[in-house]
């Protein structure tokens, strides 16, 4: 089975560039928004390598708490935490990574996968449920054998460059140069005593810069039995696990693996051992502890090639028994015991509410239950003449928010309001998602489309030309407060982030967002701008003066179409919580949260099938309107689906 190892590491070189050439904008966006969050990156079998590097690299450019977790793992850890979770899977096809998939959707947790196919089971299941957000690559001019190769620098290379930009991947160019890759492969293949590895074992002191290093050759050796290996720190062997060196006979041979400035107790450390002829010194190259890392993987696929020179089987094709492959081929979601009670969208409801998940039993207190079907009943019984609706992260997803949106998304509500249904869209943005609007939809339906910019401060319909509009003069005295503060680095001009009543900022993580919250509550107080708000949703900070609000859009429409705005205009958003920007927009009246919803048993429910999340929630909504003689009404079916 398999390829010759050897030919797999030919290709590096055009591994890095078909890398260069491929689109990371989207990752890199979406993956931007989880910064701040606890993240877990699942992989299985070689991908496992590539989890734990991406998990650094995540924890490298955003500051935020990552770890690296097997699909099983991953399943239990679902028992106690909702975290943000990747999946990496090259061909999106073994069955442990698909399992995670589906614990995750009966989790009702969002995730997000990345394959190097664009035609695989993984993105079939995403396509199917929506509960993952799939980034699909093509890598179809190499393949990988038995062991990981290929695939897995690719995965790691994309991310790198999602998260690390342009300049920070290029300079990563001199590592994948063929000249040093055929360098390095020769001094491996020159180290004394590669046959004594073999029989013996192998113990791999890492550095803590050298881990990468250490986990993926733990996983080649061990996936291909060339060796033995046990892997630790080089403090962790400093506690008892040097023994087996003196005990055993004949002692493992040991690998100490550094980088530059961890030399100096490394080489401490392996001057200290009883025989110095049976033991290995690998300085990685590379200054940054991303670079490390990629430098990491490659000396450990290239020491790989080395040991098996002279095995009795190549690793990139060895003879596979019968009982691993079956073993291979088991299904874990159909063999391990389910503490997962199916529950009916109300009860799903009901749980968002209450912000728990779903896991070990279906946990909606009955009284929050019976107010789900309540407000269930009233939506459904209610003619809806219009719909007010939010646009980051609910008609668009959040990562797409400058490139408009899906065609389909947009045929959707095209239609409805060819059917008479009376659309807006209430708005943090102004020029930009005017242009964006404009574009998108027929210039026939322009005159049917309203929009509230800048949170209510300009309401006009889309038809008219965009008016800026002048900001109130008051935030000027909360821009020099905040430069005076420590967030003074990131207050652009006045005129960059104040338009009309809303100022607003965009910051790197959810906790810079909600320490900054805190400290304008309080400045509001001090200042006695009692009617003045403050909202954080992602990464983005918005104050509102007394005057606006994305509920003047609702008011408006009420006023315009001469309609109730509590029983017939139908209000969607994703940030519903009470910090959230869509707060006010959805705290009273028939509101639906595609997302993140409110404390209010009477407003802002999500009925969003389990893991969906975003502007896939909001077309299922309008999916359940149905034109009847007078105005829309609300399909059960939307609502009460398990």
């Amino acid at each position: 089975m398999g390829k010759p190892y050897s030919d797999e590491l030919d290709a590096f070189a055009d591994t890095y560039q078909w890398v260069a050439k491929q689109d990371v904008a989207r990752l890199g966006h979406f993956l931007n928004r989880w910064s701040g969050d606890y993240a877990v990156v699942v992989g299985s079998g070689g991908s496992y390598s590539a989890a734990f590097a991406v998990a650094l690299f995540r924890e490298l450019a955003h500051h935020s708490p990552t770890t690296a977790v097997t699909p099983l793992e991953f399943a239990a850890l679902l028992r106690r935490l909702s975290p943000r979770a990747l999946l990496l899977s090259a061909e999106g096809k073994n069955r442990d990574i698909l399992a995670a998939a589906r614990a995750a959707e009966a989790a009702d947790l969002a995730c997000a996968a990345l394959t190097l196919t664009q035609c695989n089971p993984l993105l079939d299941l995403a396509r199917g449920n929506d509960a993952v957000r799939a980034f699909a690559f093509q890598m179809d001019w190499v393949k990988d054998g038995y062991l990981a190769t290929n695939s897995l620098l690719a995965t790691v290379l994309l991310v790198y460059r999602a998260l690390f930009g342009e300049s920070d991947f290029h300079n990563l160019a001199p590592l994948l140069s063929r000249g040093r890759l055929d360098n390095r492969r020769d001094t491996f293949s020159r180290l004394v005593g590669l046959e004594d590895a073999k029989r013996s074992g192998l113990l791999v002191v890492h550095s803590a810069r050298g881990q990468a290093f250490a986990v993926d050759l733990e996983s080649k050796l061990a996936e291909s039995a060339l060796a033995i290996v046990q892997v630790t720190d080089l403090r962790q062997f400093a506690h008892g696990r040097h023994l087996q060196i003196a005990l055993h006979s004949p002692a493992p041979l040991t690998l100490v693996v550094f980088s530059p400035d961890e030399r100096p107790l490394a080489t401490a450390t392996a001057s200290l051992l009883p025989d110095p002829g049976r033991c290995w010194q690998l300085e990685l190259d590379g200054g940054s502890d991303q670079d490390l890392a990629v430098s990491g993987l490659i000396d450990a696929m290239l020491l790989t090639e080395a040991l098996a020179k002279g095995a009795a089987h190549d690793p990139g094709q060895p003879p596979v028994p019968d009982f691993g492959r079956a073993i291979h081929a088991l299904d874990p979601a159909a063999l391990l015991p389910s503490d997962q009670v199916p529950v009916s969208r109300l009860e799903l409801a009901s749980n968002r509410k209450m912000s728990v998940g779903v896991h070990p039993i279906a946990s909606g207190r009955p009284e929050v239950i019976e107010a789900a079907a309540a407000f269930a009943q009233r939506l459904t019984s209610s003619r809806i003449k219009a719909v007010v609706c939010d646009f980051d992260g609910t008609l668009c997803r959040a990562e797409n928010r400058f490139e408009g949106m899906d065609p389909g998304h947009v045929d959707q509500v095209s239609s409805l309001i060819r059917q008479g249904l009376k659309f807006a869209i209430a708005t943090g943005r102004g020029d930009s998602l005017h242009d964006t609007l404009r574009s998108s939809f027929d210039p026939t339906l322009h005159g049917d489309i309203t929009v509230g910019y800048y949170s209510g401060s300009v309401i006009s319909r889309l038809d008219t030309d965009f008016v800026q509009p002048a900001p109130n003069p008051d935030f000027k005295e909360l821009w020099s407060w905040l430069r005076s503060s420590a967030y003074g680095n990131l207050c652009r001009s006045l005129g960059d982030l104040a338009r009309g009543g809303q100022f607003s900022m965009r910051l790197k993580s959810s906790q810079q967002c909600l320490r900054l919250q805190g400290a304008i509550r309080h400045w509001l107080d001090d200042t006695g701008r009692a009617d003045w708000r403050v909202f954080c949703s992602g990464h983005s900070i918005d104050v509102l003066d007394g005057a606006t609000s994305k509920r003047l859009v609702v008011d408006h429409m009420a006023k315009l179409l001469g309609i109730d705005s509590t029983s017939e205009i139908l209000r969607l958003g994703d940030a519903g919580h009470e910090n959230g920007n869509d707060f006010e927009l959805l705290r009273t009246g028939l509101s639906l949260s595609c997302e993140r919803v409110s404390f209010a048993l009477d407003s802002c429910w999500n009925f969003g099938a389990p893991g969906n999340n975003q502007a896939e929630v909001t077309m299922a909504y309008l999916r359940g309107l149905v034109p009847s003689d007078d105005g829309f009404r609300f399909s059960p079916s939307a609502l009460y689906a398990r």
